[in-house]
């Protein structure tokens, strides 16, 4: 055992001649704890070795509460040696004196036990890719990039790992939900400044692993999190880069990037300007900026499907400014203490101007509509997250984040629509404007205490989170119907206002006791209480007054929704080096108040039910795993879906809240095996999921007989969703060429009610694509070939003739020449069949670019870049909810040049040493 000298020194000392010291007796008293200082040791000795010769005076055992007692003895000058196999020793200094013959140590806290090792072996892991516990690691440097390539061409290389033209990440075939750099979000919840900005010469590892949703709510949901873990010497020193580039016209794109290390502190600088793609709307923008049904992927929302064809990256004309500053801390002696600061700020102007076609299916009869929009909207963000981590000592920990966002936007929306019957013969003109301010605060608090016990993985998490918004806006509404029947114009001009006031108390605890080596108990509950609180007024325009003066009741209310919940619950878990099992359930009991403040109405509701989760991950090898998983969940309806009262926002698309309304009641089945042989750079991965939703949220909409629509939200049964897809990667020649097949098949069923008809919408999707992929040192070919096909119908009217196809073909390659010369190219050719007339689009969006390299370390890039060489760049989507089926074409930017210069910048000379460090 190593002795720690001099580990604490208690020094009681008062003036004592020798006579003195042996005329009287003395007792020594304490108490002994363990490191936590906290539980009370039982048997820890204390003995008592007098100083001049070394002899014994006397020993006692602490008992259960941990106290002993030493004496009476002779007064003298002695040792005093506090001990227990299972911790350090403490010695302390007794110098006696007649004057205080009875000493107290009221509190001994024993420290860990060292100890000396005399031959230690440490076993690296050689392998590029791996698992560690429940993460996939990937080392960066296994992996071979372009001299300056960022952090979205290192992840492209990574077996598993795919990336779209739109910057979504996908790992085994799994969406990838948020991107952290060392554990922490960088400048924000935008993940594309991390990868389309940070070098991944800086990259350490990449690591993908699953948490649990920090705001998930009642649903508990997990989330796909990519951490980029950076080296060491990509910490040290300040490093960034800046470019500007313009066609000196119209188009422009500019940015900077600085990073400063110093140990323990990081502090980055971001700003970016541009009216190009480069200002486009990563995945995870369109729901921050409002942009959520401009465009959305080709897969089942709940509602509907959604299907993009073209650069949909790209909507309308933006002009983007993102900026933010990002800094974190160690403090402290042994740097138990963290503090973050992340600022970002984003001010987003769009110019949106599109053309659809819908087709409305009844059991006896179809109508269309042709629709052009313009949206004209600014968005400005400011954002502010803190962090303050502590570990109070070796098994305590705490972390506490506040979050703060104020946002303020003004849309102008001008729709055109005309509605025509089955021949096609117009019946009615439509033409709305919609202006809205609107001004939001919110305000998240969350606060965790962590506890960890001297038995181990015996712990207890604590959690409070706190989450409040104030959103209030204003705005005009005007509207023209023209008729080509004898029915008469009718217009209307109304102001509309709206206030909604959200709080939100969730407290939880968790605790895990162990029941041995391999299974444990976990038990948790939860209580949450949320108010949310909207009024909306809406007053019709006053000729004779010049004023918006006339409530009109049919369009305002107040409203408040309550929720108090208590939910309680147990898990078992098993855990082995191949098998990990946790199962149990939840008991849940909600008390729901519905207030219609406007006409005095309660609706009370209660809710009770039991939630089963069940998991088993099977891992027979570190290159291979398989997980099965069940799970329930539930959500609450929003109180727009509640409020009692007629949302008119577009005239022909009404919505009224139903303060009946549900929670609903959801299974989801999952179900992955992947497997990768990670020198080869071989992997295989197959998986599928499925969903079962009980009082699902389903529309029961009245149409009108020249296409008004009035809908509200109900509780519907048999909505259900499943998914499969496989992929692969198989690499030839030392993993020069590349295969990479992908397969997917969905369906979902979706239950509406139509004129008061029950209607089952199904739709059916498949798709297959194959990508090829040459690597060598300076030479980088890529193509790949996609078809999807996708068949709807419903069984109100059956759209049989609906059925529609996508195929796409993509080549690319980058190219370094001599003379530090890098070539670029790529085109990507569309093929949308099956559309309506106008709508079958096909395309050819060719891009390229030219740098050149100068400085003796290359870091200074001149760029001539071409976007959409051909001039044909467009955004087409088809959107099939329910009985409707929509083909939209956006207006998006398309051919431009622009001449870049890049500079980037460390604190380095060598060429080499950039190459190792630079990030």
């Amino acid at each position: 055992m190593l002795i720690k000298k001099w580990s604490a020194f208690a020094l009681i000392f008062f003036g004592l001649s020798a006579f003195a010291s042996a005329q009287q007796d003395m007792t020594i008293t304490g108490t002994v704890y363990d490191t936590s200082g906290t539980v009370p040791l039982k048997n820890a000795v204390a003995q008592a070795v007098r100083v001049k010769d070394s002899l014994l005076l006397g020993f006692a055992r602490t008992n259960a509460s941990g106290t002993f007692k030493l004496g009476p003895m002779k007064l003298d000058t002695f040792q005093l040696i506090v001990s227990h196999p299972s911790f350090d020793d403490k010695f302390y200094y007794i110098f006696g004196d007649p004057a205080n013959a009875d000493i107290n140590i009221p509190k001994i806290q024993l420290n860990e036990q060292a100890q000396e090792l005399e031959e230690v072996v440490i076993y690296a892991n050689s392998n590029p890719i791996f698992y560690k516990g429940d993460t996939l690691v990937y080392l960066a440097d296994s992996f071979q990039v372009a001299e300056h390539a960022v952090v979205e061409d290192l992840l492209k290389k990574l077996p598993g790992l795919e990336i779209d033209e739109n910057g979504q990440i996908k790992s085994q075939g799994k969406d990838i939900d948020k991107v952290l750099v060392d554990g922490d979000e960088f400048f924000g919840s935008d993940p594309t400044i991390a990868t389309q900005n940070l070098g991944a010469k800086g990259v350490e590892q990449v690591q993908v692993y699953e948490k649990k949703e920090e705001n998930a709510g009642e649903g508990e949901e997990t989330i796909q999190v990519l951490d980029l873990r950076l080296k060491d010497d990509a910490k040290k020193g300040y490093f960034g880069r800046a470019s500007m580039g313009t066609d000196f016209v119209q188009f422009y794109e500019g940015e900077l990037l600085y990073n400063n290390f110093n140990k323990d502190r990081k502090i980055s600088v971001f700003v970016l300007g541009a009216n190009t793609p480069k200002s486009n709307f990563g995945f995870g923008d369109r729901n921050k900026f409002g942009l959520e049904n401009e465009g959305r992927s080709s897969r089942f929302d709940g509602d509907g499907i959604f299907i993009d064809f073209g650069n949909n990256q790209n909507i309308g004309i933006p002009q983007t400014l993102k900026s933010g500053i990002y800094y974190t801390d160690k403090l402290g002696k042994k740097n138990q203490h963290k503090v973050g600061f992340n600022y970002s700020y984003y001010n987003t102007n769009l110019d949106a101007i599109s053309a659809s076609r819908s087709q409305y299916y009844l059991q006896d009869s179809v109508f269309f509509s042709d629709d052009s929009t313009r949206s004209v909207s600014n968005d400005e963000t400011h954002r502010v997250n803190l962090r303050f981590e502590s570990q109070l000592d070796s098994l305590t920990s705490i972390e506490f984040r506040p979050q703060f966002t104020v946002t303020g936007s003004n849309t102008n929306n001008t729709d055109l629509s005309y509605w025509s019957d089955a021949n096609n013969d117009l019946q009615r003109t439509n033409t709305v404007t919609n202006t809205n301010e609107l001004q939001s605060t919110a305000v998240t608090s969350d606060f965790k205490l962590n506890r960890n016990f001297m038995k181990k993985r015996r712990e207890l998490n604590l959690r409070y989170l706190f989450d409040g918004t104030d959103d209030a806006s204003e705005g005009v509404l005007t509207n023209e119907n023209r008729y080509t029947s004898p029915i008469p114009t009718s217009t209307f001009d109304q102001q509309r206002t709206q206030t909604r006031v959200a709080q939100g108390h969730t407290a939880s605890m968790t605790y895990y006791e162990p029941l041995g080596k391999k299974w444990k108990l976990q038990f948790d509950y939860i209580y949450d209480y949320t108010v949310n609180r909207q009024d909306r007024l809406t007053f019709g325009y006053v000729d004779s007054l010049q004023a918006y003066t006339a409530r009109l009741d049919d369009f305002s209310n107040e409203f408040t929704t309550t929720r108090d919940q208590h939910r309680a619950g147990s898990q078992i878990w098993y855990e082995t080096r191949k098998h990990t099992f946790f199962g149990g359930a939840r008991y849940r009991t909600v008390f729901i108040e519905n207030l219609d403040r406007e006409n005095g109405v309660v609706t009370p509701q209660n809710v009770n039910n039991i939630l089963p989760t069940f998991t088993y991950r099977y891992n027979p090898s570190n290159a291979k795993r398989m997980t099965v998983r069940y799970r329930t969940n539930s959500q609450q309806p929003s109180i727009a879906d509640l409020q009692p009262v007629q949302d008119n926002t577009n005239p022909n698309f009404i919505r009224i809240g139903n303060k009946n309304l549900l929670p609903n009641y959801v299974h989801n089945v999952d179900v992955s095996f992947n497997t990768y042989n990670a020198i080869r750079g071989r992997y295989i991965y197959v998986g599928g999921s499925g969903s079962l939703t009980e009082d699902a949220f389903g529309d029961s909409t009245t149409i009108g007989a020249f296409g008004t629509q009035i809908s509200q939200t109900v509780n519907v049964d048999g909505n259900r969703f499943a998914v499969i897809y496989a992929g692969a990667g198989v690499p030839f020649w030392n993993r020069k060429f590349m295969i990479r097949p992908n397969l997917s098949s969905f369906i979902s069923q979706n239950v509406s009610y139509i004129n008061g008809e029950r209607n089952v919408g199904i739709n059916r999707n498949y798709s297959a694509n194959i990508g090829y992929a040459f690597m060598f040192d300076s030479l980088e070919i890529n193509f790949m070939t996609n078809y999807v096909y996708n068949s709807p119908s419903n069984t109100l009217a059956s759209i049989r003739t609906q059925n529609f196809t996508t195929q796409s073909y993509f080549a690319g390659f980058k190219w370094t020449i001599p003379g530090r010369i890098r070539l670029e190219a790529n085109a990507n050719y569309q093929m949308n069949g099956q559309r309506a007339a106008g709508f079958g689009v096909n395309f050819l969006i060719v891009n390229a670019s030219v740098s050149k390299f100068f400085m003796e370390t290359e870091n200074l890039e001149l760029s001539l870049l071409m976007n959409d060489i051909l001039n044909q760049n467009i955004n087409a989507q088809r959107q099939i909810q329910g009985n409707i089926v929509t083909d939209n074409l956006t207006q998006i930017i398309s051919r431009y040049y622009l001449l870049k210069l890049t500079y980037r910048f460390n604190n380095r000379k060598a060429k080499e040493e950039d190459e190792r460090g630079w990030f």
